[in-house]
């Protein structure tokens, strides 16, 4: 018998306790911000949002099922991919400091591409301070529509395109522009937008690197830790710096999530930080 996400809810499971995150935020996720998701990919969200400092109940990124192509045997089976959307380039860029806006859209003449009538093309300029000259550096981006239209199994513009292909075609050139005025802050990863339409990714062969095994007695340090995040940011730092070496590193570092998870809740609490 499986287990629905509103039962899981309720249940309030141990990764979703030991991520920082209460329950009022978790029913959110679950049924509002991602409704009928299996909650172990809700739980990626949250994995996710706090090694890039997001808030996930703001819905930066999105839950995707893709067909992911095992490297061993040729297969493609279906999971869960969690993809930025274009709120979080957004975000990411303007938490620099250093994005002033882009150009208006300027848009090519109206064509008929893939069964929908839409501009040939999308430009934009994005504008970046840059602090070493003191001056404000362009980057002009044109994406082509039939490069980037998600099609459907009849090779047409699916029904999302179909229906805003113009607001389609400025997103997807508002993340390219975002990307390259912002390499090193934003990454190379393509947003949900982008992938819209696009269900197989083929992933490399990597030689896997095991966990490290947990040191001993870690799990019963990390309850009383998060004990101590109810009495405030000013605490758990203490209480962290006064840890041995070995279950700071493997809270870091393996547990890094849930370590994030359990600052974010000490500073909900209070403290000087």
């Amino acid at each position: 018998m499986t287990t629905s996400a509103l039962e899981t809810v309720n249940a309030l499971p141990e990764p979703v306790v030991r991520r920082g995150m209460n329950e009022a935020g978790w029913r959110t996720l679950c049924n509002s911000l991602y409704p009928g998701a299996d909650p172990k990919s809700v739980l990626m969200v949250l994995d996710y949002c706090a090694a890039r400092k997001l808030d996930p109940l703001k819905r930066p990124c999105h839950i995707v099922p893709m067909e992911v192509k095992d490297p061993k045997t040729g297969t493609y089976a279906w999971r869960d991919v969690v993809l930025p959307g274009i709120y979080e380039l957004r975000t990411t860029a303007q938490r620099s400091g250093l994005y002033l806006g882009h150009s208006t859209p300027d848009y090519g003449p109206i064509e008929t591409s893939s069964g929908v009538a839409a501009p040939a093309w999308c430009a934009m300029t994005f504008y970046r301070w840059n602090r070493d000259v003191g001056v404000r550096a362009e980057y002009p981006v044109r994406v082509l529509f039939k490069e980037v239209v998600a099609l459907n199994k009849e090779r047409k513009a699916n029904s999302r395109w179909g229906k805003a292909p113009v607001q389609m075609l400025t997103k997807c050139t508002e993340a390219a522009g975002l990307r390259e005025a912002f390499p090193d802050e934003i990454g190379g990863e393509q947003t949900a937008e982008e992938m819209d339409g696009q269900r197989a990714i083929d992933v490399q062969t990597v030689e896997a690197r095991p966990a490290p095994p947990e040191p001993e007695g870690f799990a019963d340090w990390f309850d009383d830790l998060q004990a101590v995040a109810d009495e405030g940011i000013d605490k758990l730092e203490d209480a962290f710096a006064k840890a041995s070496e070995l279950y700071r590193a493997y809270l870091t570092t393996t547990w890094l999530a849930q370590w994030e998870g359990l600052k974010a809740h000490a500073l909900e609490k209070g403290g000087t930080r």
